[in-house]
C-alpha cells in the first residue's frame, strides 16, 4: 500500500512540475489553449486516481483470497461435522419419524383388516401387539431420542432446582396455640409484633399476655414468604378472640386509642388541628411527633366511641424524664421547674438529699398533652430603635459646658419573624429579616473640656448679661444692712446668669432666705453670691470659669419679685459691688 501511495505522489507531483514550467514560459496563448491545457491537467488527475483504485482493488482481492485459502481447511472441517453430525442424523431421524407417523395413521386401517368385529378387547390386542411390532422395528430411533432427551431433561431438572434454591430462604417457622402462624427472620421480628400487640389488647389482660409463647421451627420459604411484625401481629390477632376491625391512632409509635370509623377519626383529628388556627397568611399547622392512623385488628376493650377518642387526645400524659443537676440546683428549685410537689420527686429519688451533686441524674416527672399541636406563622412588626447620644468635645469652652447641637429622633425596624406555638403557648420566636425603615437621628451634645482657674483675676464680670437695672442698691434698708445689689428688670426672670469671675462653687441651695442660690469662692480673699434664682447649672466643688453660665434669675427664697440679688465678699465680709466694676 505504501508502495501505491508513493507512486501516485510521484505522478501528482510531476504533474503540478510540468504545469509551472508552462505558467512561468511567459508565452501568450488564447483561451482556448488555456482550456486545452486545463483539460489535460485534470485527465492526468482522473487517470492517476484510477491508478490507485485499481491497485487498491488488486491488493485487497489478493489478501481475500490469501485468507479464504487459510481458512478453507477449518470451513471443511466444520461442514464435514455438520454434515456428519447434525444435517445426516437429522435427517434420519426426521425419514424415521415420518415413517413411525405413518404407520400410526394407517394402523386403524390395519386393526380393522385383522379385525372380525370380535369386540374391544380383540381390538386392544392387536393394538398392543403392532405397538410392540413398531417399537422392535423402531429401537434404535427411540434409544436415540431418549439418549439426547434424557440429558436435556436432567439439565432443565437442575436448573429449577437452582433457581428454586436461589429464590429461597431458611426463616424461622412460627406456631402458635398448635396453628402456624408465619415465618419470620429471626425471633426479633416476633418481639416486637408482640409489643405492638402489648398495645393493642388491655393493661389488665395478664392471663392473654402470659401465653404469648411460640413455638419456632426452621423451613425453606421463598423471600416474599417472610412476614414483618405488623403482618405477624395481625395474624397473631385473627387467631385471638375479642378483637374487631378497627382504626387505630398510633402517636411516635404508640397506641393511644382505636375507633370502628375511619371517618370519625379523620373528622375529630382535622377538628383538633382547627382549633389552634389564627387564620393568618401562610401559617401551618401539624401534629407534634409522628402520628399514623393504622387499619387492623384491636382488642375490643381498646376500641372506643368517637366522644371518648375526642376526650382522649385533648388530655394530658405524664412522662417520666431524666434531668442532669447544674450547679446552684436544689431539690425544691427542680420541683418548681417541672411543677411537681416536694413530696412527689422524693418519691421518685428515694436517696435524693435537698442539695443534689452537680452532674448527677434526678428522676422528674413532666406534663404533656398526648396529641400535641404545632402552628408556625410568620408576623410583621414595626420596631423602634432608639437613638443614641454623642459628645463631642470642645476645648474653646469650660468643664461643665454642654449644648444639644443636633436633637436626637427615634427611627424604625419592620422585623419578619417566625412564630411558633405548641398548643397555643408559644414556645420559640425567630427572626427571619429586619428592614430599617427609618433611620435613627442621634443626638449630639457639645460638651465643654476647658479646665477652668481656681484662683479668680480679681476682676469681676457683670453677672445678668444685657440687664444693667439696679431695683436695689447696697446699703442699709428697713433698718439692716442689704449686703448686694438686686438686678432686676421686666422680662429679668429666666436670664441667664454667670460667674462673675473664675472659681470653685462652695455651697449651693443652703436653706435660707436667699432661696436657690449659689456661693463662688474665688481662691484670692473674694467670694460672690447669686441668690433668688429659678435654676442651677452647677454642682458643689465644680470650678467654674469667669463668664460661664450657672443658673437663671428666679424669685426663690424672701422675694418680692423676680431678680438677682448679687453680693461681692472680701474674706467673707461684704462689699459694695459697684466698686468693682
Amino acid at each position: 500500500m505504501s508502495n501505491i501511495m508513493q507512486g501516485a505522489f510521484t505522478a501528482v507531483k510531476s504533474a503540478l512540475t510540468r504545469r509551472k514550467k508552462i505558467d512561468k514560459s511567459g508565452k501568450k496563448s488564447n483561451p482556448k489553449n488555456n482550456d486545452v491545457k486545463k483539460y489535460s491537467f485534470f485527465q492526468r488527475i482522473y487517470r492517476i486516481l484510477c491508478y490507485i483504485g485499481t491497485k487498491i482493488q488488486f491488493k485487497t482481492y489478493n489478501v481475500r483470497r490469501r485468507i479464504k485459502k487459510f481458512f478453507r481447511p477449518v470451513g471443511q472441517k466444520i461442514s464435514a461435522f455438520r454434515r456428519a453430525c447434525i444435517a445426516e442424523p437429522l435427517s434420519r431421524a426426521c425419514s424415521e419419524f415420518g415413517q413411525i407417523c405413518r404407520e400410526l395413521r394407517n394402523m386403524p386401517a390395519d386393526i380393522r383388516a385383522k379385525s372380525d368385529d370380535s369386540g374391544i378387547s380383540e381390538n386392544m390386542r392387536l393394538t398392543a401387539g403392532m405397538l410392540r411390532e413398531h417399537r422392535k422395528s423402531h429401537r434404535n430411533f427411540f434409544v436415540s431420542v431418549c439418549n439426547v432427551l434424557l440429558p436435556l431433561i436432567c439439565i432443565g431438572v437442575l436448573v429449577s432446582v437452582a433457581v428454586s434454591l436461589s429464590s429461597s430462604t431458611y426463616a424461622l417457622e412460627v406456631s402458635y396455640n398448635g396453628k402456624v402462624l408465619g415465618y419470620i427472620s429471626d425471633e426479633s421480628v416476633y418481639n416486637s409484633a408482640v409489643q405492638m400487640l402489648r398495645q393493642r389488647i388491655p393493661d389488665s389482660s395478664e392471663e392473654y399476655k402470659s401465653t404469648l409463647t411460640p413455638t419456632y421451627s426452621m423451613a425453606a420459604v421463598g423471600q416474599n414468604m417472610q412476614m414483618d411484625s405488623e403482618q405477624l401481629c395481625e395474624a397473631i390477632l385473627a387467631d385471638s378472640e375479642n378483637v374487631e376491625s378497627a382504626y387505630g391512632l398510633y402517636i411516635d409509635g404508640e397506641l393511644c386509642a382505636a375507633v370502628k370509623s375511619y371517618g370519625d377519626i379523620q373528622f375529630i383529628m382535622q377538628t383538633f388541628l382547627d382549633k389552634y388556627k389564627t387564620g393568618a397568611k401562610g401559617e401551618t399547622v401539624s401534629f407534634v411527633g409522628e402520628t399514623e392512623v393504622v387499619s387492623g385488628l384491636f382488642d375490643t376493650d381498646k376500641i372506643v366511641s368517637s366522644e371518648d377518642f375526642a376526650e382522649t387526645i385533648s388530655t394530658e400524659r405524664t412522662e417520666t424524664q431524666i434531668y442532669t443537676v447544674k450547679d446552684g440546683d436544689t431539690a425544691q428549685s427542680i420541683a418548681n421547674v417541672y411543677d411537681m410537689t416536694y413530696s412527689r420527686l422524693m418519691e421518685l429519688n428515694e436517696n435524693l438529699n435537698d442539695t443534689p451533686a452537680a452532674g448527677s441524674s434526678v428522676l422528674v416527672e413532666k406534663v404533656l398533652p398526648v396529641l400535641a399541636v404545632q402552628t408556625v406563622r410568620t408576623e410583621t412588626v414595626t420596631e423602634t430603635i432608639k437613638y443614641t447620644k454623642k459628645t463631642v468635645k470642645d476645648n474653646t469652652q469650660y468643664v461643665g459646658y454642654s449644648k444639644c447641637t443636633t436633637k436626637g429622633q427615634n427611627g424604625k425596624r419592620r422585623i419578619v419573624q417566625q412564630i411558633t406555638e405548641v398548643n397555643g403557648v408559644q414556645v420559640s420566636r425567630e427572626v427571619l429579616s429586619s428592614e430599617v425603615i427609618v433611620k435613627p437621628v442621634n443626638a449630639v451634645y457639645t460638651v465643654g473640656t476647658k479646665k477652668a482657674s481656681k484662683v479668680g483675676s480679681g476682676s469681676f464680670t457683670w453677672p445678668v448679661p444685657g440687664v444693667r437695672t439696679i431695683s436695689s442698691p447696697y446699703g442699709y434698708r428697713w433698718g439692716r444692712l442689704h449686703a448686694g445689689v438686686d438686678i432686676s428688670t421686666t422680662g429679668v426672670y429666666g436670664r441667664t446668669v454667670v460667674a462673675a469671675d473664675s472659681g470653685t462653687v462652695t455651697v449651693k441651695n443652703s436653706p435660707s432666705g436667699y432661696g436657690l442660690h449659689i456661693i463662688i469662692s474665688h481662691g484670692n480673699g473674694y467670694s460672690t453670691c447669686y441668690a433668688h434664682l429659678s435654676a442651677v447649672n452647677v454642682s458643689t466643688g465644680q470650678t467654674v470659669a469667669k463668664g460661664q453660665a450657672i443658673g437663671k434669675v428666679g424669685n426663690s427664697g424672701s422675694s418680692t419679685g423676680p431678680h438677682l440679688h448679687f453680693e461681692i465678699r472680701v474674706n467673707n465680709s461684704p462689699k459694695n459691688p459697684m466698686n468693682y466694676f
